[in-house]
């Protein structure tokens, strides 16, 4: 038996067991179901018929999940009309260890209040040894889709952290992704480790995440996760794909990015972290450098563009900005054009950054000049007139009483 059939057979013995239905939740807890059945067609034992709920029962089955030690299941149905849950309040997940919400594809649509925009359609605490299966969030409001902040201690272990743990979502979107149009306010994703760490966990968003101001915030520690989102996009003006952080590192980074629609003034992967991996596909559309940016604390990363076009001009794709040249950008198909650097007389200090290149001087009253690399240094004037191989970070140190010109060739595809 495959494991989506035994999945499926082991879901309708929930549903139809004894106490698996709407009334019978306490029954069902002692019954020996695994799960607690969330449905939004009220076929479940929380939903929309929940007393007094905000949150389509969502919260009050979390809360009986904490109190009777289970998992939860949310029905989803076939064609995405009617598998909605309308929420008016903050869906919040405790801090837990050893708990699962799985279910079908569905939408969350936030109602919230107009009185208070900022509020979150779902907060996610501390978690370790989890695993959150979501279907799709459509938020309008000014705070986030789904926020995931470890704030509080995890019942067990006994301090916060989000570790070892798995989400994964269909999407989130904002209410009018056919629209085009600035979004002042509102964030899709927000990975805030500001508080506790959030590390050695897999966030994978299967649809996209679209049409917010930022539609992917990381911030903090957040370290060693593996993050994939296989359409991230936007037809916001003046919006951003993702931000990493300062003190994001060692991250590994899948997503493919795009603008739709010819929105304007968009930025893609914002980056001030460190020694990172990014696996980046692009269909482009955005601003000349803006499909990726290197704010100036960037430094370590490794960067794959995959693109489609027939030649790679890396400042089409990437603007550079980082303090430090270690970097290294690599790309697929094409090859980087040759390009000449004019350099100014008596010492000039020329860096290779983001890629290996062989230069070659081709003009100038040279007097002298020395590859740098570290602490180490070769003097190459006797050869100056060959090509010399420099890596990311090395430094050419050029003295010339005429202002010298060296031509770069990139060897840095793949």
């Amino acid at each position: 038996m495959s494991g989506k059939t035994a999945l499926a057979v082991f879901l309708v013995s929930v549903l139809s067991a004894p106490g698996a239905l709407a009334g019978d939740a306490e029954e069902g807890a002692h019954g020996g179901s695994a799960m607690v059945v969330l449905s939004w067609d009220e076929s479940g034992q929380f939903g929309p018929q929940t007393p007094g709920t905000k949150t389509a029962g969502w919260q009050e089955a979390i809360d009986y999940c904490v109190e009777h030690g289970q998992d939860l299941y949310a029905k989803g149905g076939w064609g995405g009309r009617k598998a909605i849950y309308h929420v008016q309040d903050t869906i919040r997940i405790p801090a837990t260890q050893d708990f699962r919400i799985d279910g079908g594809v569905y939408v969350i649509n936030w109602e919230g209040p107009a009185d208070d925009p900022a509020k979150d359609l779902m907060i996610i605490d501390s978690s370790m040894n989890c695993e959150y299966h979501f279907g799709i969030f459509v938020y309008g409001g000014a705070g986030a889709a789904l926020r995931i902040r470890p704030e509080h201690p995890v019942p067990i272990d006994g301090f916060p952290v989000v570790v070892e743990t798995e989400i994964k979502s269909q999407g989130l979107a904002d209410p009018q992704p056919f629209v085009r149009g600035e979004r002042r306010a509102g964030t899709g994703l927000v990975l805030d480790a500001t508080r506790a760490g959030i590390t050695c966990s897999r966030f994978d968003f299967v649809g996209g995440i679209l049409n917010f101001q930022t539609c992917v915030a990381a911030m903090g520690s957040f370290r060693q996760n593996h993050f994939s989102c296989l359409h991230l996009h936007t037809n916001a003006d003046k919006s951003t794909l993702l931000t990493l952080g300062p003190g994001c590192s060692q991250n590994v980074v899948e997503v493919a990015i795009g603008v739709d629609m010819g929105a304007e003034d968009v930025r893609g992967i914002v980056v001030e972290g460190s020694n990172n991996t990014f696996q980046m596909m692009t269909r482009g559309s955005f601003p000349r450098g803006n499909d990726l940016i290197l704010e100036g604390a960037a430094a370590g990363n490794r960067i794959d563009v995959i693109h489609g076009k027939d030649a790679f001009d890396p400042a089409d794709f990437l603007t550079d900005k980082a303090d430090k040249a270690t970097n290294r950008l690599t790309w697929v198909g094409g090859r980087v054009p040759l390009y000449t650097v004019e350099g100014s007389s008596g010492t000039w200090v020329y860096t290779q950054r983001l890629y290996p290149a062989c230069v070659r001087l081709v003009g100038g009253d040279v007097l002298g000049m020395k590859l740098v690399r570290g602490e180490d240094s070769v003097d190459c004037y006797e050869s100056c007139r060959a090509d010399i191989l420099m890596d990311v970070g090395d430094e050419l140190h050029v003295m010339s009483t005429e202002a010298p010109a060296l031509q770069v060739r990139a060897i840095g595809g793949r």
